[in-house]
């Protein structure tokens, strides 16, 4: 859909989502005290306002609390069930347009959000897949000009967010880059570009929004985190970016793997292995560990095992100055800590305990969030290789990481979560009581219980 063609005023498809008519809708709103017709709501639906009242009386109908309806302003606050980043056209406008649509509502009433699966997900991503971008994307009508030193400013910024982000992550990573990409959004809405400085502004924002949707993962916000994904695939796709778009297609994955969905994770892991051929080395290296990881989880060893030797093989190709800026942490020791996850989910735990054991040694204290995961998943393993005391050790050392402030991670504390229940069966051993005390005193007695499962839209 290009431009206005086929367009629907979200009122329109509010009502039809409920199958009420204009009639309908107006009665309703007569049982509410005010004097619509069925005239009132073809004039909402042509342009005009509804006033204060008539929208306090449709935020009732259609469920949407007042604070979300401020903060979007009419009529974007209606519920349409768009999904951002989904049924816009890849070009310059549709771009735009989903870009717009997830800075203005990705983090706005995450409640009612849902995850896309099966056939509504990969519509975009296979029409990203046949997308002949790069496209033309100037304009010259805006307010001001952006100029090249502008955008030089924005990729810094980007590289410091990631280092930013290697530190702390999260929730308090996410507003910042929220308003980072509405910042990006509004110069590519309103300023005027040249081609050269366009494919880069869409370049800064398909970052941006693929660094916002890695911190919504990791706040557990899973459905705002794929519209962030969408828009990231969008605008990479405008850019030229083949790399970029291939991660965010394997963090689609690992999404889809995080949230119980193992055969769209497989799925989207085949296509960025498929579509990272034309990629470095190194981007190759790490959508195959990642597919070595989804599809040990599916519990397909052979295919788990031949993704994480084909990620080694790889690496090993790599070349010094080919890989993207963004790429500079993946490294062998990104690969054996994959691999023994891999071989956590195939069921070897000491297989999985040597291979973590080596990456944490490797890895230092620069990555304290990397760190805590590897930490969760390790406790496990020794828990489940009957190593009690073991496994309460890594687990503590994960909790002193979480404890500490510095690090802000929901996979890390669910890890967590799901160690401390495998525990509770070792309740007679020491090393466990005495786990369970520490780790309620620092992360709260509650803080195992408060994980929320994302609510899934399944695809007819």
């Amino acid at each position: 859909m290009n431009g206005l063609e086929g367009w629907r005023h979200p009122l329109t498809e509010a009502r039809h989502r409920l199958g009420w008519s204009q009639d309908k809708l107006a009665v309703l709103l007569q049982a509410r005290g005010l004097g619509t017709t069925r005239k009132t709501v073809t004039r909402w639906e042509h342009g005009v306002v509804p006033d204060a009242a008539a929208q306090a009386a449709l935020c009732e109908l259609f469920g949407v609390t007042p604070d979300t309806a401020r903060q979007l302003g009419w009529p974007r606050w209606l519920p349409t069930g768009r999904i951002a980043a989904v049924a816009d056209s890849w070009d310059h406008p549709g771009t735009i347009s989903a870009l717009s649509d997830v800075v203005e509502g990705a983090l706005v009433d995450r409640r009612n959000f849902v995850v896309l699966t099966g056939a509504e997900l990969f519509l975009p991503v296979y029409a990203w897949r046949l997308s002949p971008g790069p496209w033309a994307a100037y304009q010259d009508d805006g307010r001001r000009q952006v100029s090249a030193a502008l955008v030089e400013d924005l990729e810094r910024l980007v590289s410091i967010r990631r280092r930013m982000d290697d530190e702390h992550g999260g929730e308090p990573m996410l507003e910042m880059l929220h308003a980072d990409l509405r910042f990006v959004v509004d110069l590519l809405k309103h300023w005027s570009y040249n081609g050269d400085v366009g494919r880069r502004l869409h370049a800064v924002a398909g970052q941006f929004a693929e660094l916002a949707g890695w911190a919504a993962s990791e706040a557990a916000r899973h459905a705002a985190a794929q519209q962030y994904y969408l828009a990231a695939l969008r605008a990479s796709a405008a850019a030229g970016d083949r790399a970029l778009a291939v991660k965010v297609v394997h963090l689609m994955g690992d999404l889809a793997s995080e949230t119980g969905r193992l055969s769209d994770a497989t799925q989207l892991m085949d296509v960025a292995v498929t579509e990272a051929r034309a990629t470095p080395a190194t981007v190759q290296a790490l959508v195959l560990a990642a597919a070595g990881r989804a599809h040990a989880k599916a519990g397909n060893a052979p295919a788990a095992r031949q993704a994480l030797n084909d990620a080694n093989s790889s690496l090993g190709r790599a070349v010094d100055g080919d890989a993207p800026a963004w790429a500079y942490w993946v490294d062998q020791t990104r690969i054996t800590a994959w691999t023994g996850r891999a071989l956590f989910s195939l069921g070897d735990y000491p297989g999985a305990t040597r291979e973590l054991a080596a990456a944490l040694e490797a890895l230092g204290d620069s990555y304290p969030r990397t760190s805590a995961k590897w930490l969760g998943t390790t406790a496990a393993a020794q828990l489940r290789s009957g190593n009690v005391e073991a496994g309460c050790e890594f687990g503590r050392r994960a909790v002193d990481l979480l404890f500490s402030g510095q690090v802000h991670s929901a996979p890390a504390l669910a890890l967590l979560k799901s160690f401390r229940q495998e525990l509770s069966v070792y309740e007679g051993a020491e090393a466990a009581r005495e786990f369970a005390a520490y780790s309620s005193a620092r992360l709260g007695g509650t803080a195992f219980l408060t994980m929320q499962e994302p609510k899934i839209k399944k695809s007819v």
